[in-house]
C-alpha cells in the first residue's frame, strides 16, 4: 500500500498533447521540442516506518526500514 502510494504520488509526469506541460512532482517544466526527450530513472530509497511484526510469539510495534523505487523523470536536450 505504501508503494503504490509513493509511486502514484511521484509518479505523476504526464504529458499532454500538443505542445502541452510535463508535470512531474518537482513542479511543471516545458514539454520537450524536437531534439529534447524525457528521461525516467528508478531510484530505490530507504524510508523507516513503523510496523506490527511477529516476534517472539507476540505482535509488536517496531521501526523497519522499507525499501520504495521512485521514478524521477527530466526533459534532456540533444
Amino acid at each position: 500500500m505504501r508503494i503504490r502510494r509513493a509511486l502514484a504520488a511521484t509518479a505523476a509526469a504526464m504529458m499532454l498533447g500538443g505542445g502541452g506541460v510535463l508535470i512531474s512532482a518537482g513542479g511543471a517544466q516545458a514539454a520537450p521540442t524536437p531534439g529534447c526527450h524525457t528521461v525516467i530513472k528508478y531510484v530505490t530509497v530507504v524510508t523507516w516506518e513503523y510496523r506490527q511484526v511477529f516476534e517472539n510469539g507476540q505482535w509488536v510495534t517496531k521501526l523497519v526500514p522499507v525499501t520504495v523505487v521512485l521514478p524521477v523523470s527530466t526533459v534532456v536536450c540533444d
